[in-house]
């Protein structure tokens, strides 16, 4: 035993993907439904190996801590900024609610029960499961000038408060958005959810994650125009015909291809290749005349295609009215397939609304996804080479805005690295969307620097934790769990009901809602599941990105304010 202190008090990097790799697998087990995740365990871990007292390289921390915020901005920058609009108001407006509610309750508690600056910015990060906050408010305990044991006492309480209120509040979240928060309403979840359903239109059935239908929607199929009656129609007025849900790609006559245009008239004997939805498509063949499988002249390559939405004309419009939104000269020969969101399969409802960020994923010829792709938005399989040019700058621009200082009431004011770079990722992460031909951070890399990132983090923040964290828990014992119960017992309640009788949203999308408000992703997947439908998805996105800044942005607030 003394060996391994030694190896790892002289190691201190060793130390740190030590925590990750057991706080990982600690994050893993599952008691039940619950399971703690990856960064709370790194968390655990680090306290308990930092008790035998590891030195934490600042420089380390502060670079780790920069790429997870910068990151955390720039995937939530599409988001955030499109959310800023009237067909979003009662969802941003009911963030910036909780937001305040939150405030308000931390801050009462803190007074109340006379909590340091630390152990109030460890509440408010932990109850709300806002990562964020921890860094961002040890930073402003930073610029207060304290006594370095005082001020190394003060972030301590950060971090042990985090772990334990952690635990408690996402707990809670996960049961009251999933069980208590639609009885409380006087609803029932699925109930609430197929009625909601039932308004946008029920097109298909829900899939889980990583399925798909066997049996195709869109298809292509080959016929030969043997009925007298279809013979002399143009290809207008066929595809017209079928609502626009049948296109002809390719025509050959005599052995020849012809160019199809909306005036082309089909012949006896003429060779169709048809793509459509199957019901129309197998209608319309019948329409035709023969299938055919000599497929000599009637090739073309297909393609399906994830696209990343960003295009105004679109975004805010819903699923039905997406086709007067294309031109049709670009949307021809081009089907929705699949619709994702948050990585969420959300099911293809006519009055669905689409939202910056969302993910089309889109099937046709080639050039005719080209064409579609740039008129909603930009590919998802761009190049998986990141622009570390754009990367680069965008981290020294929020640093330089995190030392930029504004004196308010004779007291200096400054964002600091991570509200600096949570700006700068912001911004960044939403110029991209606006000209995505320059500084590419593929979705898989982002997501990989935000969490690993947070995951050395977290792991320096409890390794220099550890030594105090018996003392603050001898100390507070029960309160920080009743604490963190309070904190989001008032939220939640407060918000709920705000958004039933104020905002007047569906209790469905309301648990939803709740899940975005505290940032707890496994609060939405319980509600999900709870529902049986996708529903409570169309609640989560927009308040989750609201609130990852501006609980982020708290952690400092709650510092100043204690």
């Amino acid at each position: 035993m003394e060996a391994l202190k030694s190896l790892l008090a002289t190691n201190p990097n060793l130390a740190l993907f030590l925590c990750i790799a057991v706080g990982y697998l600690v994050g893993k087990v599952r008691i039940g439904s619950f399971q703690l995740g990856g960064i709370p365990g790194t968390l655990f871990a680090a306290i308990v190996i930092g008790q035998v007292g590891i030195p934490v390289d600042p420089n380390v921390k502060g670079i780790a801590f920069a790429l997870f915020i910068y990151s955390l901005g720039f995937v939530s920058g599409p988001q955030f900024f499109s959310s800023l609009g009237r067909r979003t108001f009662d969802q941003v407006h009911l963030a910036i609610f909780s937001s305040f509610v939150v405030f308000a309750t931390v801050w009462s508690l803190a007074h109340v029960f006379g909590l340091d600056k630390g152990t109030a910015a460890g509440l408010l990060a932990g109850a709300t499961t806002e990562s964020a906050s921890v860094g961002t408010a040890g930073e402003a305990l930073a610029n207060l000038g304290l006594p370095a044991e005082e001020l190394k006492r003060l972030q301590a309480n950060i971090g042990v408060t985090y772990a334990v209120t952690y635990l408690f509040g996402f707990t809670l979240v996960v049961f009251f958005a999933s069980s208590i928060a639609a009885p409380m309403m006087g609803a029932n979840l699925k109930k609430e959810a197929k009625a909601y359903e039932a308004e946008l239109g029920n097109v298909q059935d829900a899939l889980q994650p990583g399925q798909e239908n066997a049996v195709r929607d869109v298809l292509v199929r080959l016929y030969m125009v043997t009925n007298f009656d279809a013979a002399g129609k143009t290809v207008a007025d066929f595809e017209k015909r079928y609502d626009g849900k049948v296109t002809v790609l390719r025509v050959t006559r005599g052995g020849r291809s012809i160019r199809v245009v909306p005036s082309l008239v089909f012949s006896i004997g003429d060779r169709i290749a048809m793509e459509g939805r199957r019901e129309q498509l197998i209608e319309a063949g019948a329409y035709i005349g023969d299938e055919t499988h000599y497929a000599s002249g009637l090739d073309f390559v297909g393609e399906y295609r994830d696209v990343y939405l960003t295009d105004k004309k679109i975004i805010g419009g819903t699923i039905g009215e997406l086709k007067e939104r294309i031109s049709p000269e670009l949307r021809r020969g081009v089907y929705l397939t699949k619709l994702t969101r948050v990585g969420r399969p959300l099911e293809l409802r006519p009055h669905t609304r689409l939202q910056a960020g969302d993910v089309l994923s889109i099937y046709g010829p080639t050039e005719a996804v080209d064409a579609a792709t740039q008129a909603a938005g930009y590919s998802m399989k761009q190049s998986d080479q990141v622009d570390y040019i754009y990367l680069g700058v965008g981290i020294i621009v929020g640093m330089l805005l995190g030392k930029v200082t504004v004196h308010v009431a004779g007291s200096p004011l400054s964002l600091d690295t991570g509200g600096g770079c949570l700006v700068s990722g912001l911004l960044f992460g939403w110029l991209r969307t606006k000209r995505p031909v320059f500084g590419n951070l593929p979705p898989a890399t982002a997501l990989h620097m935000k969490d690993f990132g947070l995951a050395i983090f977290i792991a320096s923040v409890g390794l220099a934790t550890g030594p105090q964290a018996v003392a603050l828990l001898q100390e507070k014992g029960w309160l920080l769990p009743f604490l963190s119960v309070t904190v989001v017992l008032v939220s939640l309640i407060s918000s709920m009901y705000y958004a039933r009788y104020v905002l007047k949203m569906n209790p469905a999308v309301i648990c939803g809602a709740l899940a975005g408000l505290l940032t707890c992703t496994a609060g939405l997947n319980a509600a999900v599941a709870k529902a049986e439908s996708e529903v409570p998805v169309l609640g989560y996105t927009i308040p989750y990105a609201i609130a990852n800044v501006t609980l982020t942005l708290l952690g400092p607030v709650i510092v100043l304010a204690t």
